[in-house]
């Protein structure tokens, strides 16, 4: 097939008319029935994904959707980035159907703005367009590989993009954090004792250990697994037990590994200096459900201010992490005064 090439570096010297816009039905696009839905621009970007994947037999990991200055009778363009780092192009055919629906999509249609090219993102649940004139030295159609290759899914670099990760977090990574087990133990008995919990009782999760240590490439912490010891979860309250301790270490180590390390990096924010200006790292492991997403971690990757083991915070609602406790025991010391900062996320929750 003449329109679909192998991407490799040799891609970026190649321009507009080296490439094949063969044009491509669009079967995929149901009828529009209510032209108002807000849902319509995303019913329009999987009905594309999705007939490119027809049109190739390969999941299309991103799409860039080239539309023209004039919507009523010009020609729209597709360049689709597949599994197996294929580069599928192709011209759309423009029906009456798939007309009506780019008309309800593109948003210049109802605010009567000048006519301009745009291109389109489309990807899993992602939706984004710019003006070609964004772009600079019309890169789009005077170098077109240029625009292709610098727009590729992470897929595409994933090793590249692993390594940048990998390089950047080694200098801060500490699995051997201080143990300070009697403290821990003395804070957690009387925290039991004050606020009238009933502990989960401890069991052998040494399966659970195993499992992460082959999904982290490091052993489980000795001082979550001593604290591990005394409970495997707290009844009614935010502790977490091994189980979901692993399972939210999961969740948010796709993230993780789905993110870039410009796009996990956060430099615009500031803290201590204890925690990396990061959104989330494979050291991190979550031991204390906040609710909505965000937790309390043990911090394994601290930066130079910070110390192995220490509690941060971090999750959904926060741009990076935030130290909230040195250690373990200061930490559970702190649950005990009303006044800490921890009441504000009613980290005890009744039935």
């Amino acid at each position: 097939m003449r329109n679909r090439i192998a991407f490799s570096e040799h891609v970026e010297q190649m321009k507009w008319e080296d490439f094949h816009f063969d044009v491509m039905p669009v079967n995929t696009l149901p009828p529009l029935e209510d032209p108002d839905d807000i849902d319509n621009s995303f019913t329009f970007c999987d009905a594309l994904l999705d007939a490119f994947k027809e049109a190739t037999g390969k999941e299309v990991l991103k799409l860039l959707f080239i539309t023209p200055e004039d919507i009523s009778n010009s020609k729209y363009f597709g360049i689709a980035y597949l599994e197996g780092k294929e580069i599928f192009t192709a011209e759309i055919e423009n029906t009456s159907l798939f007309n009506e629906w780019f008309s309800v999509v593109d948003e210049r249609t109802s605010r009567n703005e000048i006519t301009t090219s745009k291109v389109y993102f489309f990807g899993a649940n992602s939706f984004s367009c710019q003006p070609i004139s964004n772009f600079k030295n019309n890169i789009v159609f005077d170098k077109t590989g240029v625009f292709i290759s610098e727009k590729i899914p992470n897929e595409y670099i994933a090793e590249k993009l692993a390594k940048e990760k990998a390089d950047f977090i080694a200098p801060f990574i500490q699995l051997e954090a201080e143990s300070r087990f009697e403290k821990v133990v003395q804070q957690f008995v009387q925290l039991v004792h004050t606020k009238g919990l009933t502990i989960i009782p401890p069991k052998n999760n040494d399966a659970i250990y195993a499992e992460f240590e082959a999904a982290a490439g490091y052993p489980f912490p000795t001082i979550i697994k001593e604290f591990l010891t005394l409970h495997n979860g707290v009844q009614n309250s935010a502790i977490m037990g091994a189980e979901k301790i692993f399972q939210e270490w999961k969740d948010w180590q796709r993230i993780y590994n789905d993110w870039t390390q410009k796009e996990l990096l956060d430099t615009y924010s500031t803290n201590e200096g204890k925690t990396l200006l990061m959104y989330t790292t494979p050291y991190w492991i979550p031991f204390f459900d906040l609710q909505n997403g965000n937790f309390l971690a043990f911090d394994f990757a601290p930066d130079k201010k910070g110390t192995a083991g220490q509690i941060i915070r971090f999750g959904a609602d926060q741009e990076i992490g935030y130290i909230q406790a040195d250690s373990l025991d200061i930490f559970l010391a702190s649950l005990m005064d009303d006044e800490g900062d921890i009441q504000d996320y009613e980290w005890f929750r009744s039935e």
